[in-house]
Order: structure tokens, then sequence, then C-alpha cells
């Protein structure tokens, strides 16, 4: 004996699908967005399509090895969250005569001081700026900050006790077109012994500049009589790298190490802007997932010190 279902009954099944599928839609979409964000499984589905891949013949050569800084023998070896920073936790950089590290959030603009275990010493909320992406340590309480959305670079003197620091006077250098898509000037490294501070703009399309004469033989760092020479196409041939968020400088060699937060990847390039050494965030079997690494220095004992958004802080060693 068949039973027909009510109107009542029929309206709460199809309600019920509805509610089933959307879930489904919700749930995948959600997995989707994680590991596109965070784990960045599109990059290598672009890199494929656009038959953009790493030729590792010229990454990590062994007859190089002498003459490079090896990245792929670094291990991951401490990490931790720092829980007073709630998120935008940006650029990194090390201050040899303090033997401290100074970080940047964006938002709001603020410059902190971290010991190598990653707790906060000091803090100095800024004043003028906006969007701070990256600092570099340029020596004698002087830095260079990024001003990414403006296209700017900013020079400051930290004071000798924690605090607000205005910088609506500070000297400022505009390089390149003012970008409203989050994609400008992201990462300064500072080469002590060659006065070079190199700079990187994030894409569309990556940019590689160096800066000579800021610091050497003046009184205090300037952008007096610098000389700004654009090695771009240092970084445009690196067709599979997508973004870059930071640069170092290995002071021995006067090489660079360049981070990219989408390829999840370190690479060394030499004075010449030639492969050295690569290394993926995830190489090594106890690497964790980096969500967003942001910025990158070098510390005491060779130590690799990375920083990553939200509030995320690594330590690799050779």
């Amino acid at each position: 004996m068949s039973t027909s279902l009510s109107p009542q009954s029929r309206t709460k099944r199809l309600l019920l699908r509805i509610l089933l599928i959307l879930a489904i839609v919700a749930s995948v979409g959600y997995y989707l967005y994680y590991a596109i964000r965070y784990q960045h499984l599109h990059v290598p589905v672009l890199n494929w399509f656009q038959q953009h891949e790493q030729d590792d013949q010229h990454w990590n050569q062994p007859a190089l090895h002498e003459d490079s800084f090896p990245l792929q023998d670094y291990r991951l070896t401490y990490s931790r969250t720092i829980p007073q920073i709630e998120k935008n936790l940006s650029g990194l950089s090390y201050m040899e005569d303090q033997q401290t590290l100074l970080a940047v959030l964006n938002r709001p603009p603020t410059i902190l001081e971290l010991n190598l275990q990653g707790d906060i010493q000091a803090t100095y909320p800024l004043d003028g700026i906006s969007d701070t992406e990256g600092i570099s340590y340029l020596g004698n309480g002087q830095v260079a900050l990024s001003n990414e959305k403006h296209g700017r670079i900013v020079l400051a003197q930290l004071p000798e006790q924690p605090g607000r620091l205005d910088l609506n006077n500070a000297p400022k250098l505009s390089l390149g077109p003012t970008d409203s898509d989050n994609g400008g000037l992201e990462g300064l490294g500072y080469d002590h012994i060659r006065d070079l501070l190199y700079v990187v703009k994030e894409h569309s399309p990556k940019g590689l500049f160096r800066l000579h004469g800021l610091c050497a033989e003046k009184p205090t760092c300037s952008f007096d009589n610098i000389h700004i020479e654009d090695i771009s196409h240092w970084v445009e041939s690196l067709d599979f790298i997508h973004d870059l968020s930071s640069v170092i400088v290995e002071p021995e060699r006067g090489h660079i190490i360049l981070l990219s937060e989408q390829n999840q990847a370190l690479l060394e390039l030499d004075d010449n802007g030639e492969p050295r050494s690569y290394r993926a965030l995830n190489y090594q079997h106890n690497d964790q997932n980096i969500p967003q690494a942001e910025g990158i220095t070098l510390g005491p004992n060779g130590h690799l010190y990375l920083v990553s958004e939200p509030n995320l802080f690594y330590v690799f060693t050779r």
C-alpha cells in the first residue's frame, strides 16, 4: 500500500537537500580557500599550465657548493607564536650591535624589537607612515622601512628609549609607481660591507633594486647622492617564482637570499644574479606549513630567522 507525502513533508525534504548541498559547497569552498591561501596549492598548478618550471640544473650544484650559501643544508629547529601580536607580523632584520631582531607590523604601523627567541623587548609605534612591510637595520640605531602601497623607502632613527616615532618629516625616497593592488615595495636588505641596500617589489611585476652610497662616508644614512640600479631582470627571468616578500644579504660573498611567500621558497643569487642555491620551506620531513612567510634575516652563527603572518616565528640552523 503506497502513501503519498504531504506538501509540508515534501517541502521539508527539499529544504534538507538544499541545506545538505549548501553544506557540501561551503566545505569544498573552505578547503579550497585554505589550500590556496595557506598551502599555496595553486602555485604548482599555475606553473604547470604556464609551463614554468624550476630548472634544478641551475640550483644546488655540487660544483657551486663552496661558493654558495647552502640553503638546502638548513633545518627548522625552533618555532613559536608570539601571543602579544594578533596579526600583521611582517619584515625582519638583525641588529648586530644589540644582538636583537627588528620586525614590523603593517597595521597599526609599528617597529618591534625581539630577542633571538622571539620575545618582544620593545615597541615603537609609528606616525606618518602606513603599510609598513619591510625593515632593514643600517647601523647606529638607523633603519630603513618600506611603505608598500606608496612605493617609498623611509629612513628613521630609533630613539634611545622605546616609544612613539614620528616619521612625518623623515627622509623618504619614491621608488617606482604607487601600487593599489598590494604588490608594491615589500622587503629590504642592507649589505653593511659594500654599502648596498637591496629592495624587492612583490609582484605585478616582480622587481629588484640596488641603492649605492646610502650610508658610507656620511654622518648619517641619507638619500643624498645615491645611485639607484634597477636589477629587476635578475628576478624577471625566474618564471616559476610568483612573488617576492623579503631579501637579505649574505655578507661574506655579497650574495642575496630572496624569500617567496607564494612559492614557499628561499633562493640564493650571486652578485651577478646567477642562481646558487634553493630551498623549499617544506623541504625537510620536520618542516611545518608556514602560511604567509613575510620576513627573513641572517643572525649570529649563520642562523636564519623567519616571520610569518599572523604572528609566527621560526629559526633555521645549518
